[in-house]
């Protein structure tokens, strides 16, 4: 990286005015790195997401109104999410921290050596991300000017392919790290992201009600208000009902004309 666009964009998110002045003095330690905003809640950092596309925040997790686990599951459901990594001085919630994929856990008061584990660990990721995305450029050109359908899905899995009519698929959702795609008659396991899975589906069709779920509009029998302007989904053929996260509800109310 040896220039400008090419660099780290940051934001922290803390409400503690030296906490963001200190981080800011070390991450910018790195010629990689660029400090694009410092935020002291999450209104405000919702606000620069948005605005300035980092591709990494720093957000503390003990702050004013929302907290930043909570902040981190909303920004995870965007389309495209920055990388979090969780800068805050309370070990205990560490474990929830991951379980949301945070790329890492700094613990107050930082340290020159620790902040650039973290970001050589961020760095790596993102190389490994354009990689991935160079092969995936490389396939559709390949496949550029050819009729691609997405009516019929190869679910992979222990050495074997079994093609679904995604017209069939009632909602798919990644738990216990394992992609789980449900049909009426027959739930599937594969190997999949449910990132790769979104990619595959008619996004006319298919609809990310949260981080963890997609569901087939057409399959959705009952809308449920849940709390705090979330909503439960009740889908033909399932017991089960499938969450709409806070940040997919307006989305939903545009699809149904709620």
């Amino acid at each position: 990286m040896n220039n400008e666009k090419a660099k780290i964009r940051v934001l922290i998110v803390d409400d503690e005015v030296h906490a963001r002045d200190e981080l800011q003095y070390l991450l910018e330690k790195d010629s990689d790195v660029c400090v694009i905003n410092a935020c002291c809640n999450y209104q405000e950092a919702l606000d620069a997401i948005q605005a300035e596309k980092p591709h990494l925040i720093f957000m503390d997790i003990e702050m004013p109104g929302i907290n930043g686990i909570k902040a981190a599951e909303e920004i995870m459901d965007m389309d495209r999410p920055p990388l979090v990594v969780f800068a805050t001085a309370h070990e205990e919630f560490a474990l929830k921290a991951f379980e949301l994929d945070a790329v890492d856990y700094l613990l107050k008061p930082f340290s020159a050596k620790r902040v650039a584990k973290s970001i050589n660990r961020v760095r790596r990721m993102m190389d490994l991300s354009s990689v991935v995305e160079l092969k995936k450029n490389k396939a559709m050109d390949k496949f550029s000017g050819q009729v691609y359908t997405k009516t019929k899905l190869a679910i992979e899995h222990n050495a074997k392919a079994t093609i679904v009519d995604t017209s069939d698929i009632i909602m798919a959702c990644y738990c216990e790290g394992q992609l789980k795609i449900y049909t009426r008659e027959q739930k599937y396991q594969c190997n999949l992201t449910l990132q790769d899975l979104q990619a595959r589906l008619d996004e006319q069709c298919f609809f990310r009600s949260h981080r963890a779920y997609i569901v087939n509009i057409e399959k959705v029998r009952e809308i449920i208000p849940w709390f705090n302007g979330t909503y439960n989904l009740i889908m033909d053929g399932l017991t089960v009902e499938v969450p709409v996260s806070r940040q997919q509800a307006p989305k939903l109310k545009k699809i149904f004309g709620m």
